[in-house]
């Protein structure tokens, strides 16, 4: 029996790893975790290259998503970062409650 390679999820935790990046870069959880997935299918699809139907290529492809995702969010890891330690904490607070529309 073979297996299919499943693209969707890791796309869409790519997706929603992308929409979260902008709130101090904590959609690198979401990133890492659909970057893992992907190697891991993409190892195990390589390794039994028989026992699995689907593109290989799709899979690559959602693996290259998942690295661009991951590299946006820790860009704006990285901003978020020097923003508090330029103007402080309660002030990147106030941003991001602001931002959430939350005041």
């Amino acid at each position: 029996m073979k297996t299919r390679l499943v693209t969707t999820p890791i796309f869409v935790l790519s997706f929603i790893s992308l929409i979260s990046a902008c709130f101090g870069g904590i959609g690198i959880i979401f990133s890492v975790v659909a970057l893992y997935n992907a190697n891991q299918k993409i190892k195990h699809a390589l390794k039994n290259s028989l026992g699995y139907t689907g593109s290989l290529g799709t899979m690559k492809l959602a693996r290259m998503a998942a690295f661009i995702a991951f590299a946006v969010n820790l860009f704006y890891f990285g901003y978020a970062a020097l923003w508090v330690y330029e103007n402080g904490f309660q002030a990147f607070q106030d941003r991001w409650l602001d931002m959430l529309f939350l005041r």
